[in-house]
């Protein structure tokens, strides 16, 4: 059977969803998931210097056109809170 890590189903779903770019600060728990987009391509990722840059980053590209899609990418901990 045909394995699939958690991570890289994410990142399909993502590609499904039609997500071009996206926004984040790489850390220790979310580099399987940087790891997987890097390896599909396809998502072209803008680094940002804190996350709560990285949260209005993806809220201006989702305003900026009808269909963008914005999604910021945090790694665990306070950085949920800090996109908030």
């Amino acid at each position: 059977m045909a394995r699939m890590t958690a991570a890289r189903a994410a990142v399909g779903i993502l590609k499904r969803e039609g997500v071009a770019d996206a926004f984040g600060v790489p850390g220790a728990a979310i580099n399987p998931f940087y790891a997987a987009l890097k390896a599909s391509g396809g998502i072209a990722h803008t680094l940002a210097r804190h996350v709560e840059g990285a949260s209005h980053m993806a809220e201006g590209y989702t305003r900026t056109h009808p269909g963008n899609i914005g999604v910021c990418i945090g790694t665990s901990g306070p950085a949920g809170t800090d996109m908030i």
